[in-house]
């Protein structure tokens, strides 16, 4: 048995990574309510598993990958090259492709449902102060149109006709206004990683890979981890490249059924001193260097075992 429990926390400025959509002009970041009734900033985890899986696949060899991760599709139904008869049609797909096998799947099909339950899984990052964003004015102008000053310039209706080569919609002023998000927060994170079921059958209970295989998948997945938190990526990064400036925490590890895969919370201020209490072997990181070095040691120590 080995398992990860990940809890951390993780310092941006400036940024606007996750946002829920729109009110009018005005674009909404996403947030949660807790049980106390307060509202924080957060950061959904289908956002960050999305990253993962982004990074494994950039890890990925092209032999390691089905053709539907290939190209990156969300549709993880590509047809098994060659199938395996000691293994399940689930298992047939974790051997064929690295992704399929560490971020799970779900294929629906008639009479045959291949399932995969994700070996990482992935809490909302929440932040650890109540709800604070700034919303910043943007505005849009269409330089080269004066048309409506003109009062020959008329639509159908008898309002300004604003076309233009800038701007193809009539009925569009030629001045926008809009608001966008910023935000700067701690987020306290957890993760859970099954490194025990990357490679496995789980319907078989088996290896679908030999042991080379799966170490190398378990030391991928977990590169993954570390890479998209140094490469933070989210929405509205073109002009919102947040600024990452410190990540702090504690991994708990369980080698055996008798062991606590403990997971309190980083919204709590002693979550490090408690999950220590609780495990029988934890690691700390206190700043984003070590945060590199722990997750690499574990690796390492991965394949030290074969």
């Amino acid at each position: 048995m080995n398992k990860l429990a990940i809890m951390m926390l993780l310092i941006v400025e400036g940024e606007a990574l996750n946002n829920e959509g729109n009110i009018g002009n005005t674009m909404q970041p996403r947030q949660i309510e807790l049980s106390d009734g307060s509202i924080r900033n957060a950061i959904a985890g289908e956002m960050l598993k999305h990253f993962h899986t982004k990074n494994v696949r950039l890890l990925a060899d092209e032999d390691e990958l089905c053709d539907t991760c290939k190209i990156f599709s969300p549709m993880k139904n590509g047809t098994v090259k060659e199938k395996d008869k000691n293994l399940s049609d689930s298992g047939n797909r974790v051997k064929q492709c690295i992704v399929d096998d560490i971020e799970g799947f779900m294929n629906a099909g008639k009479g045959n449902n291949e399932k995969r339950v994700s070996c990482i899984k992935f809490s909302w990052a929440i932040s650890t102060d109540d709800n604070d964003y700034q919303s910043v004015l943007h505005n849009r102008v269409d330089p080269i149109n004066n048309k409506g000053k003109n009062e020959k310039n008329l639509n159908e209706q008898g309002k300004p006709d604003t076309t233009s080569e800038a701007n193809t919609n009539k009925d569009q002023n030629t001045q926008m206004l809009f608001y966008r998000p910023i935000r700067s927060n701690e987020y306290a994170l957890t993760i859970q990683i099954d490194l025990d079921r990357i490679g496995l059958d789980d319907e078989k209970l088996i290896d679908a890979v030999d042991n080379n295989t799966k170490i190398m998948r378990q030391r991928k997945c977990l590169k993954a981890v570390k890479n998209m938190f140094l490469d933070l990526e989210g929405a509205l990064c073109s002009t919102r490249l947040p600024h990452l400036t410190d990540i702090q925490g504690i991994i708990v590890q369980k080698k055996n059924k008798d062991e606590v895969l403990s997971k309190y919370s980083a919204l709590k201020e002693d979550f490090i001193q408690v999950n220590k209490r609780l495990s029988n072997n934890s690691f700390e990181f206190n700043n984003i260097e070590e945060f590199a070095a722990v997750i690499d040691d574990i690796g390492v120590k991965l394949e030290e075992n074969l």
